[in-house]
């Protein structure tokens, strides 16, 4: 399905989503970097999460050009809730329950689906 102007070759689409993907992952970078600023009183932290939204933005925007905006948005909002919970247990410590487990696969199933019927 194309939403931008003219043909669009298999790796032009796969670009627009690999380009939606690391949007979603910089979501994750930006919300880290709001909870670690405590409050925005740790300047660096700030300045991590004002560049991860701009370029997440900004991506996702880009992305817009081949993928539809409700596609785009739930993949986006899936990748970065996936991208937080595995930064948040692998480095933060943060458990992750057996039905939670089973969630995000349904999440990961869900935008597989959504990819493969665009």
């Amino acid at each position: 399905m194309s939403h931008g102007d003219g043909p669009i070759t298999i790796w032009g689409e796969f670009m627009y989503w690999f380009i939606l993907i690391i949007a979603g992952v910089l979501e994750a970078g930006w919300l880290i970097g709001i909870e670690k600023s405590a409050s925005f009183s740790k300047i660096p932290y700030v300045l991590f999460a004002v560049a991860c939204m701009t370029a997440s933005l900004l991506l996702f925007g880009l992305s817009l050009k081949q993928i539809p905006a409700a596609t785009a948005y739930l993949v986006w909002l899936a990748v970065g809730v996936l991208s937080i919970t595995l930064i948040n247990h692998y480095f933060f410590g943060q458990s992750i329950n057996t039905t939670q487990l089973l969630c995000f696969v349904l999440i990961l199933a869900g935008v597989v689906g959504l990819k493969l019927t665009s």
